[in-house]
């Protein structure tokens, strides 16, 4: 069962991936015909057809909401049909920005339990820059981006951030200028309105998890009568200055990095364990890789584990919370063996390269919508004097958060974005859920975003790990369901386990 998606970390700009984790099945439950929201379709006007286990569709929507006459690019859509009395449609982001989301639809039955299937249309769609809608085409060959040391220690480390991160803006410029203005959150928010139109439905429901909380809560600020309920998992505090957000991820990951070593420790069992001294070996083992990179024999390919992709690898394995601490624990122990290819294969999953130097569209449209996102840091000096206040607060995590936000520099796009609060006026309850130690998404923003609109409910997970639905908890499951199916909504400060 794949990961709930993954990418970045927050950069200096916006917010970050998704996460990992298994959906509980739970019993069926019946659903009230007289629940608000009840059956809502009018038939719509999307030309489905049969994909493989799901019907796909290519929508055209405006490249500039409310203006048709700028011309229109394309939405790839995929639909997991209701199978039995239909609610109406549930939509759903997995994460990003830049993050493919066709996939979340195509493997519904491994995300939603039969309960959900049964009365729900799970729509799922690419927004616009990713997968297979119209999409951002930057240079597919990134080693020289990822493999760059993103705790620089001296100017020709500086530097090196700054050639690559001009090269990646320059090629995005270059092969995809045309629609970089057009690539924000606010763009693909008005870009559900349109699947809501095109669906033929007054209002619809919605799950999204990391990144796709920030969607959910613009669409709901936008468009608050058309919400019929909405899941806000692992959030976005769009209040938050960039600086702010950095730092706060930085610090997440810092303590779960922390919590995993502390555990090690105490374990003779755990691969890491160093004679109970994990945070010191670790901290020994990145001195290493960052004076001489590893060796590392990867499908067939010779590579080498530097500091960049290091970082990446680690960064990767905390996402997953406890349940991939045993992975990392024995990529590290591999690498101070001198064998890199476990760790590089965390960094290569993150990145989404494959054989032969080649990655996804992925990094491309992360920088595409998320340098419009929030203003762009003014210089390469300012981009450093807070990546030295990071490391301070963060310091195995705070200096490579802060340097990853540099294309924004160069971005040939202007942001005329501002950090805002978002009260999501005259809609109906909204359900945000956060997980006490996200690493990714820290816990404090879900107590903020939910306290900032006006109908948020919150509900925590206690637990390691980004994300709370489909984790493994039944209390958040059953919290979920009984939301989306009956509209119930939880009892305030409602905690799981």
């Amino acid at each position: 069962m794949r990961r709930l998606l993954i990418v970045m970390l927050v950069i200096t700009v916006g917010a970050t991936a998704c996460a990992s984790g298994t959906a509980r099945r739970v019993s069926k439950a019946p659903v009230s015909s007289t629940a608000k929201g009840a059956p809502t379709s009018s038939g719509g006007s999307i030309d489905w057809h049969a994909c493989g286990s799901v019907d796909c569709a290519t929508l055209a929507v405006p490249l500039v909401a409310g203006k048709p006459a700028r011309g229109t690019i394309s939405l790839a859509l995929a639909r997991h049909r209701a199978t039995g009395e239909r609610i109406g449609a549930l939509l759903t982001n997995p994460g990003g920005p830049g993050t493919a989301g066709l996939w979340i639809a195509q493997q519904a039955e491994q995300v939603f339990p039969a309960t959900i299937l049964q009365h729900f249309d799970i729509v799922a769609w690419d927004p616009r820059g990713t997968g297979r809608s119209t999409a951002v085409d930057c240079t597919s060959k990134l080693d020289f981006f990822w493999s760059v040391d993103r705790t620089p220690d001296n100017a020709m480390e500086v530097a090196a951030n700054a050639s690559a991160a001009q090269r990646l803006a320059n090629d995005c410029a270059a092969h995809s200028g045309r629609i970089l203005p057009y690539l924000s959150s606010q763009a693909s928010a008005a870009d559900m309105e349109s699947i809501r139109r095109a669906l033929g439905d007054k209002q619809i429901s919605y799950i999204g998890f990391s990144y796709g909380t920030y969607l959910g809560t613009l669409y709901a600020n936008a468009y608050p009568s058309h919400v019929r309920a909405m899941v806000l998992d692992g959030a976005i505090d769009p209040a938050l200055s960039s600086d702010a957000a950095g730092e706060q991820q930085a610090v997440g990951f810092e303590q779960s990095l922390d919590a995993f070593l502390a555990d090690c420790s105490k374990r003779p069992s755990c691969a890491f364990h160093s004679g109970g001294k994990s945070a010191t070996a670790f901290d020994r083992l990145m001195r290493q890789i960052d004076a001489e990179p590893v060796y590392a024999k990867l499908h067939g390919e010779t590579r080498s584990l530097g500091p960049g992709e290091a970082d990446v690898g680690v960064a990767e394995a905390m996402y997953g919370g406890r349940s991939t601490w045993t992975k990392l624990a024995s990529a590290l122990a591999a690498a101070a063996r001198g064998e890199g290819a476990k760790l590089l294969a965390l960094s290569d999953d993150y990145t989404e390269r494959t054989t032969g130097g080649t990655y996804s569209n992925q990094t491309g449209a992360f920088y595409a919508t998320g340098c419009l996102d929030s203003p762009m840091p003014p210089n390469v000096a300012a981009v450093q004097q807070e990546a030295d206040r990071a490391s301070r607060l963060a310091p195995h995590f705070g200096a490579s958060t802060i340097w990853l936000g540099l294309p924004c520099v160069y971005w040939r796009a202007a942001s005329k974005a501002k950090p805002t609060a978002l009260a999501a006026r005259g809609a109906p309850p909204i359900l945000v859920l956060g997980t006490t130690h996200d690493p990714a998404t820290p816990f404090a923003w879900a107590t903020s975003l939910a306290r900032e609109l006006q109908s948020g409910h919150l509900v925590a997970l206690n637990d390691e790990g980004h994300t709370a639905y489909a984790r493994g908890s039944t209390c958040i499951d059953r919290v979920v369901h009984a939301y989306l199916l009956h509209l119930t909504v939880p009892k305030a400060g409602t905690t799981c386990t």
